[in-house]
């Protein structure tokens, strides 16, 4: 199997993971599950507390069953921001994991879902469901790139941002840019080079870019060193996005150099924003976000000539290695798409 096989099997786990969080939010038996608020007093013991946490770890499962079945070297390096241990209140402890066929799967689902069976089938479906490239609202990957599938690791995020995936009310800014909803949702999944620490596939698959006929459809983004899917870049917007708990001097600061700032939902969606040049840059001097979030969206950016870099040391590129190290992104982040804008950010913020 070829590096562009990699990315393919990326792209279409991506699109898999998509569906499932769109079947979690659009089927109403799922969606009362992931909305509803128990009190202690009126929960069953058995039920898992936050299904919105299963959902996630559903979605890691799968990606992580479905790369290491294709790519058995990179089954040990696979890595995400879940645990997939459930306990529940009788003290009985329950891995959630992809099973070898649609009915274990739903078996095993069904005891983590306190004999909803509904439910228990319903994500089973979707999970073991085949997906094609062609399913893919992407550009079809041409061509080939040379990496070592020993050395590679892998980061998913499978569902960023899931406030506004639970909560969240739509509101775009006048820029284009989503402020908030289901539009900031992402899957994010980035493999990285365990040598280096640096990100060479990038995926990034919205799963609620657009909303016709009462349902949702996504787009997929990716990159690779030989590629991208993007088309052509817009010109600079002069527009940066940052988070709403970001330092109020830092932003005043951005505001002077006649940069328009713009408080959105989702690491993973800030710096899509800039991947499509909606946005220039992505600021965050806080250390909020962690490896999982940024190294999809970064190996798409070095795709395009820029990067995700270390908001206190520049010079840095945010680098990767596995789940047992320091998973933060210390000292906080920049994403850019064009040096320029990473000149004038530093300029401005010195």
């Amino acid at each position: 199997m070829s590096e562009m096989d990699l990315l393919q099997e990326l792209i279409v786990v991506s699109e898999k993971a998509a569906n499932v969080a769109r079947l979690c939010r659009q089927n109403d038996h799922l969606f009362q599950l992931l909305i509803q608020k128990k009190r202690p007093d009126e929960a069953n013991p058995r039920f898992v507390d936050d299904f919105k946490t299963l959902a996630d770890v559903l979605i890691q499962q799968l990606v992580k069953h479905d790369v290491g079945s294709r790519f058995p070297k990179l089954r040990d390096s696979i890595f995400g921001e879940e645990n997939n241990i459930f306990s529940n209140k009788l003290g009985e402890t329950i891995a959630v994991e992809v099973r070898n066929n649609q009915q274990e799967t739903a078996d095993l689902l069904q005891v983590v879902l306190n004999e909803d069976a509904q439910a228990a089938e319903l994500l089973a479906a979707e999970v073991h469901r085949e997906v094609f490239l062609d399913d893919v609202n992407t550009k079809r990957p041409t061509g080939d790139f040379r990496v070592c599938l020993e050395d590679l690791g892998i980061w998913i995020d499978p569902i960023d941002s899931t406030a506004e995936y639970i909560n969240g009310i739509e509101e775009v800014a006048a820029c284009g840019i989503s402020v908030s909803g289901l539009k900031c949702v992402t899957v994010l999944i980035g493999a990285y080079d365990k040598k280096t620490g640096l990100p060479l596939v990038g995926v990034v698959n919205q799963p609620f870019a657009n909303y016709s006929e009462n349902k949702w459809t996504g787009l997929c983004f990716w990159g690779v060193p030989s590629g991208t899917s993007l088309p052509p870049a817009p010109p600079p917007s002069r527009t940066i996005c940052v988070s709403s708990s970001e330092n109020r001097d830092v932003t005043l600061k951005l505001e002077r150099t006649g940069y328009k700032i713009v408080e959105a939902s989702g690491a993973g969606y800030k710096i899509l924003a800039v991947i499509t040049g909606l946005a220039d840059a992505y600021v965050l001097t806080r250390d909020s976000t962690f490896k999982w979030d940024t190294c999809g969206p970064q190996a798409i950016l070095r795709a395009l000539g820029g990067d995700v870099v270390v908001c206190s040391r520049v010079g840095e590129s945010v680098t990767y290695g596995d789940s047992r190290g320091d998973s933060c992104n210390r000292g906080g982040v920049v994403a850019y798409k064009e040096p320029k804008v990473l000149e004038d950010i530093v300029k401005c913020l010195a």
